[in-house]
């Protein structure tokens, strides 16, 4: 059996090493978010260039935890050190009596995940946006201010369903231009909002909440302005019919998600959340 042990943070840039060895977008802080508000277990096999194998939960309150960072080392792949690691983040979770164990598998990791229990739940797709997007008439953008994040918080506890306060006031603090608000027509809140982070690979944008579609179209305009070359990961269906307005404007499709629990159903109302803050996050 493979040696699972807990990362300490001094190794956390060999985790992020793994990361972008593999191509994915997570930058080292990133991977702090994981060791100060979840738990990082890893694979060390003294190469220096990065470890052979990562797994990491993070929980979202009492109710739900996420598993993300799921990785093994080209090299190092085919000996069990993701099942080993999946076995850690499984059992440590329900060992914390978590009533819902969620992640965001790709097509390869979903076959897996159903053999461990996991059920489909809903599916989202990584969208390369293009250039630019046309401003919305009409509707003003601005920044996230401190007076915001009572409502901002309201509005992604609805979708998502579970407090995360630290994780969204950490991508605003990584990303001040492009954490955006639309304020409600009659002046009670706000009518949706937008965070981004930087990425290894560039900038990704969410999650987004709107109430409309005008206010998610003017908040996506305005994200991408301040954040060009970015990616947004949109749920399937969305009710404001973003993915034929970006299609039309040149985003294409990069892969595809699916959203998998295990135990109770996640809480919260998918059908608010327009889209997530990322696959390692929910």
């Amino acid at each position: 059996m493979p040696d699972v042990t807990p990362l300490p943070e001094a190794d956390l840039p060999r985790a992020a090493a793994l990361s972008a060895l593999i191509g994915w977008n997570q930058t080292a802080a990133d991977w702090r978010v994981f060791a100060r508000h979840g738990a990082v277990r890893a694979v060390d096999d003294g190469d220096p260039r990065a470890l052979a194998a990562t797994a990491a939960t993070l929980p979202h309150g009492a109710g739900v935890a996420w598993i993300s960072m799921v990785l093994v080392r080209p090299d190092r792949r085919r000996e069990g050190l993701a099942t080993a690691l999946m076995r850690w983040a499984v059992e440590s979770l329900q060992a914390a009596a978590v009533p819902c164990i969620a992640l965001d598998a790709t097509p390869a990791g979903r076959a897996v995940y159903r053999r461990l229990g996991f059920r489909d739940l809903w599916s989202f797709a990584r969208w390369a946006l293009p250039s630019a997007l046309p401003a919305e008439p009409g509707v003003a953008v601005r920044r996230v201010a401190a007076a915001d994040w009572l409502a901002l918080l309201a509005l992604d506890s609805t979708g998502f369903g579970a407090p995360r306060e630290a994780l969204l006031r950490g991508f605003a603090g990584r990303c001040p231009d492009a954490a955006l608000v639309v304020d409600a027509p009659d002046g009670g809140g706000i009518a949706g909002a937008l965070l981004a982070r930087e990425g290894v690979r560039g900038p990704q944008l969410g999650p987004l909440h709107a109430t409309d579609a005008a206010v998610a179209r003017a908040l996506l305009a305005a994200g991408l302005a301040a954040r060009p070359g970015a990616v947004l990961d949109l749920r399937e269906g969305d009710a404001c019919g973003l993915g034929p307005w970006l299609a039309r404007h040149g985003g294409r499709v990069q892969r595809p998600f699916t959203r998998m629990a295990l135990g109770a159903d996640p809480p919260g109302d998918p059908a608010r959340m327009l889209a997530v803050a990322g696959p390692e996050f929910g």
